[in-house]
């Protein structure tokens, strides 16, 4: 890698920064809610303890409802019994006077309150309280001494600065690791990009040690780098095809025009200069047609077409064109099935597939044209008994100016095969080329309607 690539190599960056902040903050967050929550449960745990304690000290006796001496003598036995605890049992007669209890609080309101009062300590503790007002005036009160609650409170702002802290520091950590692991491996991918940016069109991504969304992704870039190669490759071939077929003709009527003939030779030479003038125009005009139909570009008349008139329409046509070739054309089964598509593209590309019977195959090829419906598509098949196509050559004949081993003396631009590919690509179609054992088989498979009449 140069100075300049090492510079310019993928760092961990701000985002590893912003991730790690994020983090922290939600583990904050977090952590603050996780505080909400226990300190409800706790408070709600507390207030129904001091429910039960209350139904304890207040529960009737054998003769009837507990009178204040039942309760007071109660809460004085508890006394004896509990010298430390963290509640506290309080009783008031009905003006307010403490009557059992040995906290120093004022009668607080009926019901449940937060109240403060002097322990047995210096400062001042707080608690929770549950007052019940009996019949005749006077207060029962439990007072739970909140020491939970308050040490909870407590412990709160440094064990949200701790999980911040820890959470920031594990976050930053993970987050630079993570950032760092994946530079690493996006500078395989920049160095690929820029290897292929020189030249080097064979260089690809490095994917045996990578896995999960990097496998997958490094995979998916290595198939677009394939099939770019592949066009670039193509487009070479391609060109070189082109000047070789129009060095050809181009070269005969340079001849033809400097050649020095009589007057009366001069009729024939223009004649024959204008048919290599027409060559050369209708591999252009084959050309300009194959970029129209690749790139969408044609003007398409789309509509619904009956495969079996329209194939009829052209065998009736073609026949004669391919019985002077002495060759024969035939109809196979012709089922009713239906397609969308452009008429004029359709009928090329027949024509074309037929054409070649006449070009490629000698006297005495039979074909056979058949329409079926396969599924839920129409399958065209044009078969012959002629010399075929070897294997290796079936899928190079339907790229442009690729021609078969068999047909270098004959007339053709070249262009046939991969024009009849495009327009079946163009309705979302296939082609496929095989062996009839003898001759050649022709496949082309289109979308049929789905309201197509089924075959007979």
């Amino acid at each position: 890698m140069t100075a300049s690539a090492a510079r310019r190599a993928p760092g961990p960056g701000r985002l590893a920064i912003q991730f790690g902040v994020a983090f922290a903050l939600a583990m904050l967050a977090m952590g603050v809610i996780v505080f909400l929550v226990a300190e409800e449960r706790i408070a709600q745990r507390i207030d129904d303890a001091l429910q039960v304690h209350v139904a304890k000290f207040l529960r009737p006796v054998a003769t009837g409802p507990a009178t204040d001496a039942d309760v007071i003598a109660r809460i004085q036995e508890w006394q004896r019994r509990k010298m430390l605890s963290e509640r506290t049992y309080l009783f008031y007669d009905a003006t307010g006077r403490l009557m059992a209890g040995r906290l120093d609080l004022a009668a607080p309101q009926p019901g449940y309150s937060d109240v403060t009062f002097m322990g047995g300590g210096r400062k001042p503790q707080k608690g929770r309280a549950l007052a019940t007002r009996r019949p005749d005036g006077s207060l029962f009160v439990v007072v739970q001494h909140s020491e939970a609650a308050a040490s909870l409170r407590a412990l709160l702002p440094s064990v949200v600065a701790a999980i911040f802290v820890s959470a920031l520091l594990v976050g930053l950590a993970a987050t630079i690791l993570f950032a760092r692991l994946t530079a690493r491996r996006l500078a395989e991918t920049q160095a690929a990009a820029d290897a292929i940016a020189q030249g080097d069109l064979t260089r690809r991504i490095p994917s045996d040690r990578l896995d999960g969304m990097f496998a997958v992704q490094a995979e998916s870039l290595n198939r677009m780098l394939d099939r770019m190669e592949d066009m670039v490759n193509t487009q070479r071939q391609f060109s070189s095809h082109l000047a070789h077929d129009l060095r050809t003709p181009l070269t005969r009527l340079r001849g033809l025009l400097t050649a020095e003939t009589a007057e009366a030779d001069r009729a024939h030479l223009l004649e024959r200069a204008e048919r290599e003038c027409a060559s050369i125009i209708a591999i252009f005009d084959a050309l300009l047609r194959l970029a129209e139909i690749e790139t969408g570009r044609h003007p398409s008349a789309v509509r619904d077409l009956p495969l079996r008139d329209m194939l009829e329409d052209i065998a009736e046509t073609m026949e004669p064109v391919i019985a002077d070739a002495g060759c024969a054309l035939e109809l196979g089964r012709l089922e009713p099935v239906r397609v969308r598509g452009d008429a004029d593209l359709f009928n090329q590309m027949i024509v074309n597939l037929l054409e070649n019977v006449v070009t490629h195959t000698p006297a005495g090829t039979r074909a056979t044209l058949s329409l079926e419906q396969a599924g839920e598509s129409a399958l065209i098949a044009i078969d012959d008994d002629g010399p075929g196509l070897a294997e290796g050559e079936r899928d190079r004949v339907l790229l442009p100016f690729e021609r078969g081993k068999g047909s270098g003396l004959r007339r053709g631009s070249g262009l046939g095969l991969a024009i009849a590919r495009a327009i079946v690509r163009f309705h979302q179609g296939s082609l496929e080329l095989a062996d009839n054992a003898p001759g050649l088989k022709v496949r082309i498979r289109l979308p049929a309607l789905p309201d197509a009449v089924p075959a007979a």
